[in-house]
This record gives structure tokens, C-alpha cells and sequence, in this order.
């Protein structure tokens, strides 16, 4: 069989990796970083990635960790409650911390090579593929997105998964591993923002007298948890357009408010690995099976991407906003709806 080199080994990589290991794919995954390490993620697994957890036989293991099954959503705006709704199915939330250091264990019992600490650059070429992470974007419509991420002790939620709307951007607490919550929060600025090494808890804060500050202020952070992005792009990309075979945050982001970042990351691996292992059989040709792993991607996430840029958009525009929360008070349904279209 012909091997796959993988470039990137977040979870859309690493997936993938250990998707072809149990077909007898030879692997050999670079990541430019090294494991484990802290990475800004809502730590929030929800959606049909479970299903495909649970078909690598992954599941046990995840428990064993101490992964956190959470089933309902509180959405808040300065002091008020404006929604709470049970999952359809229960999420998953785990420190990226432990699951990339998790996953990085099976795929190397699996028999998968991986090498890490060294940056190749993410050319195209035949049996490569993609999974290098975001593509980053300096502005959006004058906009700077970045991330911010850290874990907290002596947090009390009253949801499995809490989204607070602040003034500068929104923030998503989850109970993780140990008993720690997981802050992460996506904001945006007009101009650059200096000195977020130390000012991040502010960020992370929310605003005064908000439901979030009454959440974490009495919250002992996990100093060495703090990671942070920058050059952020929101805009959702087709695989049909793009160049060489991606996957992952190298093909598109979702907005971080769906929940589904994840999600999409392991389900676009396995969208991936099927194409992949009859061209390694020599059973598909390289541009055949590019053309294919981009024409299952599209099908899968296009609607979701336009669904989510939607709600993207009613966290800031305030004519928007006000339309979503009047929608979800006159119809309850309404949440359940959107949470349903960004799946």
C-alpha cells in the first residue's frame, strides 16, 4: 500500500492517522509543535464526531480520563438568562491537553509515525495531505479575531456548556477534566491589542455585573492552561476551490459558537479516509480522490457554514441579535432549530 503523509496532527490529523492505521495505511504524521500542549479550543465535542469516537473504539478511553458528558446550554447577555435547552445528545467535553496526548498514543500503538518538532511547509503533492490548522487573515472587514483560552478551579456553572455574550466578543464555559472549567473566548477589535499575556483575564472576565464576572470571580486559574491565537479567519471556504487536499482548520473554521469546531475536525477525517485508502490500494488516482474528499466535504459542511455565519453574525450586529432572542422567546423551538442547522 502507498503511505499517506499527513501535515498538522490536530485532531482533524491525528484522526485521520489513526483512521488509516486500522486499514492498513502506512502513516507518517509531522506536527511542527510537541505533545501535549494547550491549544484554544472550546474542549467541546458534540455532534456526529461522537458516533465516530465511538466507532475507533476511542470511547473507553476518553472516559477513562475523566471526559465530562454534558446535556444542556445556557445562553447569557449581561445578567440575563436568554435561553436554556437540553441537548438532543449529550457532548463531550476534554482538555485538548489530554485528548491530542491521548490520541497521539493510539496512533502510535496503531503503528503510525509521527514526528514532531519540525515545520514543513504545507505545499500540495501526491499522498499528502493538509491538516496544518487555521489559515490565518490579519483583518475581516476592518475586524481583528483572536482567541483566548485557560482553565479555572472554583467555577460553578449551571449548564454542561455556558455561552456568555460580552460586549467585546462571547466566551464558552465547559466543565472539563479534574473538576477544572474551560474558558475559552473569541473576541474582536479594531486595532491591535497589546499586552494580552497579562491582561487576559479581563478579556476572559466578561463585563461588570454580567453573569459570566459573577461566574469566575472567585475562579483560581490554571496559569500555565492560558493560549491565545490571533489572525483569525471566519469566512468559510469551499474544498472545491482550494489547492491540494485539506482537512480540518486548514480547509475552514466554523464560528466558535456553535459548538461544532470539534466536531467538524474529526468527521472531515473521516469524510478523508475512505478516498484516501483506495488511492493508497491504487484503486483511485490522487486527483480523483482529491476531487472526491472535496466534493464529501462541501456536501457536509456547506450548510452548516452558511447557517453558522448567520449566527456569527446575531453575536454582534444588535438589529440581529434582537431579532434571534425576540425569535426565541415567542418560539421555543427556535434554539433547538439553529443548534440543529449548525450540525
Amino acid at each position: 500500500m502507498k503511505p499517506i503523509t499527513i501535515l498538522g496532527g490536530g485532531l482533524a490529523g491525528l484522526t485521520l492517522g489513526l483512521q488509516l492505521r486500522q486499514k492498513g495505511v502506512p502513516v507518517l504524521l509531522h506536527d511542527a509543535a510537541t505533545y501535549p500542549r494547550h491549544r484554544v479550543c472550546g474542549e467541546y465535542l458534540s455532534g456526529r464526531a461522537l458516533s465516530i469516537i465511538e466507532s475507533l473504539g476511542l470511547r473507553p478511553g476518553l472516559d477513562r480520563l475523566g471526559a465530562v458528558e454534558s446535556s444542556d446550554v445556557l445562553l447569557s447577555l449581561g445578567s440575563s438568562v436568554l435561553s436554556r435547552r437540553t441537548l438532543p445528545q449529550p457532548a463531550l467535553c476534554l482538555s485538548r491537553y489530554e485528548f491530542d496526548r491521548f490520541l497521539v498514543q493510539e496512533l502510535t500503538k496503531a503503528g503510525g509515525d509521527i514526528q514532531t518538532g519540525n515545520r514543513i511547509p504545507p505545499q500540495p503533492a501526491e499522498g499528502t495531505v493538509l491538516a496544518t490548522g487555521r489559515q490565518p487573515s490579519a483583518t475581516q472587514h476592518g475586524w481583528r479575531w483572536f482567541g483566548l483560552k485557560a482553565h479555572a478551579r472554583n467555577v460553578n456553572l449551571e449548564a454542561g456548556l455556558e455561552m456568555h455574550i460580552s460586549s467585546r466578543g462571547y466566551i464558552g464555559l465547559c466543565r472539563i477534566e479534574n473538576n477544572e472549567v474551560n474558558v475559552c473566548g473569541l473576541f474582536r477589535s479594531r486595532s491591535p491589542v497589546p499586552n494580552l499575556a497579562s491582561s487576559w483575564k479581563d478579556w476572559l472576565g466578561g463585563d461588570p455585573d454580567s453573569l459570566l464576572q459573577k461566574r469566575i470571580c472567585h475562579a483560581e486559574w490554571d496559569e500555565s492552561s492560558f493560549s491565545s491565537i490571533a489572525a483569525l479567519s471566519l469566512s468559510p471556504q469551499r474544498a472545491s476551490v482550494g489547492m491540494g487536499l485539506r482537512i480540518g482548520d486548514a480547509l475552514t473554521m466554523i464560528p466558535p459558537v456553535t459548538g461544532n469546531g470539534m466536531s467538524m475536525a474529526i468527521e472531515g477525517a473521516d469524510l478523508a479516509a475512505t478516498p484516501l485508502v483506495e488511492w493508497s490500494r491504487n484503486k483511485l488516482d490522487w486527483d480523483s480522490a482529491v476531487q472526491k474528499v472535496a466534493t464529501h466535504l462541501d456536501a457536509a459542511f456547506a450548510p452548516r457554514l452558511r447557517h453558522a455565519r448567520w449566527l456569527q453574525h446575531a453575536m454582534f450586529d444588535p438589529l440581529a441579535q434582537s431579532l434571534t432572542w425576540n425569535l426565541s422567546r415567542i418560539f421555543p423551538f427556535f434554539p433547538s432549530l439553529l443548534f440543529r442547522l449548525t450540525r
